[in-house]
């Protein structure tokens, strides 16, 4: 049973991740009334958690940017767009 329950958080807390980095409006209401935005009350469980989410999603915007720095100046070469 709590394993379930770990399951289904965790899953939920996926989902949340890859609608706050696929929509912005919905990071933005994320960030600004997490009650409308998920459509119910907010605990402080809950407050924890949409606290987390969005540091995980500043982190992967901030990974994906680092990528892409590498990608574009690959091997000491000129970086990307002049």
């Amino acid at each position: 049973m709590e394993e379930k329950k770990r399951q289904s958080f965790k899953k939920r807390q996926k989902e949340l991740i890859l609608r706050a980095l696929t929509d912005p409006a919905f990071r933005k209401l994320l960030m600004s009334d997490p009650a409308k935005a998920l459509g119910k009350k907010i605990t402080i469980e809950i407050r924890k958690e949409i606290k987390m989410i969005l540091a995980a999603v500043k982190g992967i915007e901030a990974q994906i940017s680092a990528l892409a720095d590498e990608l574009l100046c690959a091997n000491g070469g000129p970086c990307g767009i002049a």
